[in-house]
């Protein structure tokens, strides 16, 4: 373990101390947990060069900055998503909708800004905290595959899209905060895989949607036909603790696919 690991793991876990998180979605603690299993697992020298980019937001730490994206949410700015579809047939270059980035076009996108020492800090700041995000977005089995998830589902009682189960309901039935989730899942003697592009991490998502989400429930769009039915599919009440470990799973996979992305953007 590195100086910068042994200190981050320690301010970590003083600021968990601190001030409780609440438990909340993929999107917060999800992310933040990926955002610090990078961050562990960053460089020295690109540890440093990020610092320096969060200090132009006035943060300390990439957690601090995870869900940024989520606020960013005009016409212009990227989708979250790349869809991949999962009958195998081949996608568009272009795999969401609407006109903005998808989520793997705008991970390159940004990653040339990032890399571009010539651009100011703030600008490189917001492309790293895009960077950050999307990364992570993209390893949600549900931002990866078409369809993404509209279909209406009751667990326990509690009627949502099934999209909003897995953004939500997975982590926070979990009941682990941030911080101590990244050091769980680094320490959870789980070997996933590492490597890959944005577009083979979205593939991954959508086979796994395939054969872990749709299994149990119909293929349909809120876009085109066929249709969401109206009526909701009940789920089994464990199945928010049974669907955590592939959660789990990719959330590792996000954290260290991103530490390996910025390493190799930013350690030459």
């Amino acid at each position: 373990m590195t100086k910068h690991t042994k200190a981050l793991s320690l301010a970590l876990t003083l600021i968990l101390a601190a001030a409780p998180e609440p438990v909340l979605a993929w999107g917060q603690t999800g992310h933040a947990a990926i955002a610090n299993v990078a961050e562990l697992n960053l460089k020295a020298s690109v540890w440093n060069e990020i610092k320096t980019l969060l200090a132009t937001d006035g943060a300390t730490h990439m957690s601090k900055v995870a869900s940024w994206a989520d606020s960013q949410r005009s016409a212009t700015d990227p989708t979250h998503t790349t869809r991949m579809p999962m009958d195998g047939s081949n996608p568009p270059a272009h795999a969401c909708t609407g006109t903005a980035m998808c989520a793997d076009e705008a991970i390159a996108y940004y990653a040339r800004i990032l890399a571009d020492r010539s651009q100011p800090a703030a600008t490189r700041e917001i492309a790293l905290k895009y960077i950050i995000h999307l990364i992570g977005d993209l390893h949600q089995p549900l931002h990866g595959s078409d369809p993404i998830g509209y279909n209406l589902v009751t667990v326990n009682g509690s009627t949502s899209m099934i999209h909003a189960v897995w953004d939500d309901a997975i982590i926070d039935g979990h009941g682990v905060a941030s911080a101590l989730l990244a050091q769980e899942l680094m320490n959870n003697g789980v070997t996933v895989t590492l490597g890959g592009t944005p577009r083979d991490w979205a593939i991954e998502s959508s086979n796994m949607a395939r054969d872990q989400i749709y299994d149990v429930l119909p293929v349909c769009w809120n876009y085109k036909a066929p249709a969401c039915p109206d009526a909701p599919v009940a789920l089994p009440a464990n199945y928010t603790a049974a669907k955590y470990p592939l959660a789990a799973q990719r959330l590792k996979q996000a954290g260290y696919r991103l530490a390996g992305f910025l390493n190799a953007l930013l350690g030459s």
